[in-house]
């Protein structure tokens, strides 16, 4: 099987996170970019290792390999190489609950002329045009900038409207070294650059983001909780009831924190913060991104190293940390002159020594070892590097035969497990009522449960 959401029609994706009726490319915003043929598929900025100097000297053999008819090929491995790292640095990635940051991403247009098609696509602490800016420090000095995204119309109209987007792989200063126009491209499951725009997968929906959920992680004490950071302020919407930064732990544990934002307030870019919420479903779980994100300016001094990402300022009193990327790939592969080489694909933080939002042993939200529920940190989470709990009032305790979890067992939990049984509504402890213990609520939990007050004196009161 493909994929699992390859049969969500357009219209239900469309619902969960974009602007009604308004489904193309307009000016500057926030958007997702999703492919045409693989109807669940979307661009995700993953990493930011796109370099130059690998893909000319160590894949192309140098430039001195690219003269103008290429005999060595020098063009198509360098181009091959280029590839890789931009499959590297973006992902497809599926999101119909449009619940990861990764593929919010803001569209920044070059320029006011409107026959100028260029874009900057930002996103996780960095952009496509700082990805691919840069030089090759060789005797001939190269330059590669102002390497924009050109994202054109191609057909349709409103929601269905279709676009194609390029990227001109170019020297701004040695022709030589260009090595062409090529299209992004959905390659079953795996962004790619392809020479052609015919083909679906080469075609996009854009979809205006007028929010993105988030997905609560823990219950407790009735509200559900989770971690994120992402490079742009956001507002908390009604069922975001709190986002808290930690301020300090006591020698016993305790975390001391403080109240970042409430319903309808402002967390600030690059904040890693904990996110209090009344529902536990993601779609009532709303976030709105207010302004152009961070991003690492384009560096044409960048040569031997890839443009690390803008990991946001420094909250001097927040002890939460947090990560923009998550990149699994491991090691690439491509062919050079002299055969095959690699370099490590891998941007990430491993979970060792790192505590994540749950529940600690004894029973209060809190911070617990990362390791070995999670190899890596996923991205765009935040953790802390010390174990600790909220100082918040103990979970209630689930006693057997408390249906209606008043703190006692009495005829009237009989009454609540009896007209639920009859009607399935009404709020009960579900754990308290199967008091069998065969994790099924049936009528024989009925009688027992009557055994259980007979027994133990349980009273009407």
């Amino acid at each position: 099987m493909k994929k699992l959401f390859r049969n969500i029609g357009a219209a239900a994706l469309m619902a969960l996170c974009a602007l009604p009726a308004m489904a193309q490319l307009s000016s500057d915003g926030f958007y997702r970019f999703r492919n045409a043929q693989y109807t669940s598929d979307y661009i995700s900025i993953a990493n930011d290792l796109f370099n130059y100097t690998t893909c000319i000297s160590t894949a192309g053999g140098g430039l001195g390999q690219f003269a103008l008819w290429d005999p060595s090929g020098a063009r198509a491995r360098a181009l091959e190489c280029a590839g890789k790292y931009l499959a590297t640095d973006i992902h497809m990635i599926e999101d119909a609950e449009c619940i990861y940051p990764a593929d919010v991403i803001y569209a920044f247009k070059a320029s006011t002329n409107p026959y100028d098609n260029g874009y900057n696509l930002i996103g996780q602490g960095t952009s496509l045009l700082t990805l691919t800016t840069g030089t090759y420090p060789g005797s001939t000095y190269v330059e590669f900038s102002e390497l924009y995204i050109n994202i054109v119309k191609e057909s349709g109209t409103d929601e269905n409207t279709l676009y194609s987007a390029s990227i001109e792989l170019k020297s701004s200063n040695y022709s030589a070294a260009n090595l062409g126009v090529r299209y992004f491209v959905d390659d079953n499951g795996t962004f790619a650059i392809n020479t052609s725009k015919t083909a679906t997968n080469a075609k996009w929906y854009v979809e205006p983001v007028a929010h993105f959920n988030v997905k609560p992680e823990v219950e407790y004490l009735g509200k559900y909780y989770t971690t994120i950071k992402v490079p742009f302020d956001f507002q908390l919407s009604e069922n975001v009831l709190n986002a808290y930064s930690i301020s300090g732990i006591s020698d016993d544990g305790v975390l001391a924190y403080e109240v970042v934002a409430s319903t309808g307030g402002t967390v600030p870019a690059g904040m890693p913060v904990v996110l209090e919420c009344s529902s536990p479903n993601a779609a009532d779980c709303q976030l709105i991104p207010l302004t152009e994100p961070r991003f690492t300016d384009p560096d044409l001094n960048a040569t031997s190293d890839a443009p690390r990402a803008d990991n946001g300022p420094t909250f001097s009193d927040n002890m939460l940390a947090g990560t923009y990327y998550c990149n699994t790939d491991g090691t690439i592969t491509f062919t050079r002159k002299s055969g095959t080489g690699t370099f490590n694909a891998n941007n990430r933080e491993l979970s060792t020594g790192k505590y994540v939002i749950g529940i600690t042993e004894s029973g209060k939200l809190g911070f617990v070892p990362a390791a070995p529920l999670m190899d890596v940190m996923p991205a765009n989470k935040a953790w802390l590097t010390i174990a600790g709990e909220f100082p918040w009032e103990a979970a209630p305790v689930h006693s057997t035969g408390d249906v209606n979890h008043d703190g006692k067992t009495s005829i009237k939990d009989v009454t609540a497990l009896v007209n639920y049984l009859l009607s399935k509504t009404g709020e009960i402890c579900t754990i308290c009522a199967d008091v069998n213990g065969d994790e099924d609520i049936t009528i024989k939990d009925v009688t027992m449960l009557i055994n259980l007050i007979l027994t133990n004196g349980g009273s009407e009161e």
